[in-house]
């Protein structure tokens, strides 16, 4: 199956749990931008005078997060960050060495001049992943949010999406 082509469609076919935990984690650590873009939905799905977003549960707003449909693209894109560099940042860190690509943690300095990933280091990626027991699932969510960030760079994960299983 082939990756999807906008973070809002890779969004939506994330499972329920992975929507919860990603919204838990938004909400632990959310932009400026974010929050506000966030509480915009929020107030429109909830129902909610803007100034009573305050007192709406913390549960009850990852709850509205994670059951959106058709999230802007912009917070979609926060809410895969914060799954990626929260709970899965081990996968990232994992990836990246095996990769062969710099990085602090699990995160690719903004300013990193990185070629294009080849086929051969990706494949030997996706083998250490394995080892280490990530879950496709999960892989391929990654890999899928790399490569929207950057289609060309990453293009060599689109080749390999079918391997994941």
């Amino acid at each position: 199956m082939p990756f999807e082509t906008s973070t809002a469609r890779l969004w939506r076919a994330l499972a329920r749990a992975d929507r919860l935990t990603a919204a838990s984690a938004f909400w632990s650590r959310p932009s400026e931008e974010g929050a506000k873009l966030a509480a915009r939905e929020i107030v429109q799905l909830l129902r909610v005078r803007p100034q009573a977003l305050g007192r709406v549960a913390l549960d009850q707003r990852v709850r509205a997060l994670a059951g959106l449909a058709h999230p802007p693209e912009a917070l979609a894109d926060a809410l895969l960050l914060a799954l990626h560099v929260g709970e899965r940042r081990g996968l990232l860190a994992d990836f990246l060495d095996a990769a062969g690509i710099p990085h602090e943690e699990g995160l690719i300095a903004e300013d990193a001049e990185l070629p294009a990933l080849d086929r051969d280091a990706a494949g030997r990626a996706l083998a250490a992943l394995r080892a280490k027991g990530h879950a496709p699932a999960a892989i391929r969510v990654y890999w899928n949010a790399l490569w929207l960030q950057d289609r060309e760079r990453w293009a060599a994960l689109a080749e390999l999406v079918d391997e994941l299983g």
